[in-house]
């Protein structure tokens, strides 16, 4: 009885351990097309999408062409209930860095770190180079007063510089992604998921379904797309907002 019950153990750890390997190659896959290429990284929301209330919608023509496509399809995958929501920080997946849960659009708010205006160049380049996320180092004149610094035009000239070069060079802050807990068909050939791209006061979202060919994850078709735009009445998107330390 000890012997079946450890055997059975077993086998259910082999098959945990090939469905995490599953769905991080195919996450890792995905994220691959769908981050550009100029990221060094890419934030992604540590809690999955959560599962659609409803059934993904697909149009009668859609099902007859993914039919055609590829003759294995069956449409039973896009009907399947997703299961509960995961944590990414349990999978191994490349290049991310990840947001806590609730935070699923980037801050507008930037930390500014003030340095002496006549600082080593070598050491402003180092901090610049190896600065923390949503973080500005700016050059400080000594009689500059941090309470009154928004009143003295050189600063604020300084700050929207140094913010939108931030931006330019560090396009993976602007951008938070998100994933469903993927389906798979079956015969694992099949793979349905969603995912979002969430930006400060914008985002857009797509499911798709994916094919697997010789284990390269191929999207095969794009379905439920949408669009969303952020308003708050109390900060403006083209607002900056900074956090002095």
């Amino acid at each position: 009885m000890k012997q079946l019950i450890f055997i059975i153990s077993v086998f259910f750890s082999l098959n945990l351990f090939g469905q995490k390997q599953e769905i991080e190659n195919l996450i890792n896959q995905i994220a691959a097309e769908e981050v550009p290429g100029n990221f060094k990284y890419y934030f992604l929301v540590s809690e999955s999408l959560a599962p659609p209330k409803e059934h993904d919608s697909l149009q009668n023509y859609e099902i007859r062409e993914l039919k055609m496509k590829d003759k294995d399809f069956s449409e039973s995958i896009l009907y399947k209930e997703q299961k509960d929501t995961i944590n990414w920080r349990n999978y191994d997946l490349n290049n991310v860095h990840y947001v806590s849960d609730g935070h699923n659009r980037p801050s507008k708010v930037k930390k500014v770190k003030f340095v002496k205006y006549n600082i080593d160049p070598k050491e402003y380049d180092s901090l610049i180079n190896n600065k923390a996320p949503y973080t500005l180092i700016l050059k400080k004149k000594w009689f500059w007063n941090k309470r009154k610094i928004w009143d003295i035009k050189e600063f604020r000239n300084i700050l929207y510089t140094a913010w939108n070069e931030d931006d330019i060079n560090h396009p993976e802050e602007t951008v938070y992604f998100q994933f469903s807990n993927p389906v798979f068909s079956e015969d694992k050939k099949f793979a349905v998921i969603s995912v979002a791209k969430e930006k400060a006061c914008t985002g857009n979202g797509f499911t798709a379904l994916y094919i697997n060919e010789n284990g390269i994850w191929r999207k095969l078709h794009e379905f439920n797309g949408y669009k969303t735009v952020s308003y708050s009445t109390h900060f403006s998107c083209d607002a900056i907002g900074i956090d002095y330390e």
